[in-house]
């Protein structure tokens, strides 16, 4: 790489975004009996999710070799770890206060949206 060029995971997922991101993330599970640690980067997996965030990319169709995150089973299987031990959420509730720390907030713009569901039967 030519200098002062950034790669495509440093161009997704700046070092700004990166370092509030990774203490959210857990500890990579613990491997029965020994086995291999990971070696793929988490910063490339997450790198992968802002670029399927941002291109509306299906899972099948990741450029896992160019993001250097493995594969799309890889990145998917720590999604559902991250998203199950609540990392987006944390991530949501932070980057919320620094907006609102900064007056970057316009509540004008807020819209409240519901859901609802029928009850099934005998339900409540």
């Amino acid at each position: 790489m030519l200098p002062g060029m950034t790669n495509l995971v440093d161009r997704l997922l700046p070092d700004e975004l990166w370092q509030r991101i990774q203490p959210l993330l857990p500890a990579p599970p613990a491997r029965l009996r020994g086995g291999v640690p990971r070696r793929i980067p988490d910063r490339n997996c997450v790198a992968a999710l802002v670029f399927m965030a941002r291109t509306s990319t299906p899972w099948a169709l990741l450029p896992a070799k160019e993001l250097g995150c493995g594969s799309a089973t890889t990145c998917w299987r720590r999604f559902d770890q991250w998203a199950k031990a609540g990392v987006f959420d944390q991530l949501q509730a932070l980057l919320l206060d620094e907006l609102g720390e900064a007056g970057r907030i316009d509540l004008e713009r807020v819209s409240v949206d519901s859901f609802s569901l029928r009850a099934v039967k005998g339900g409540t």
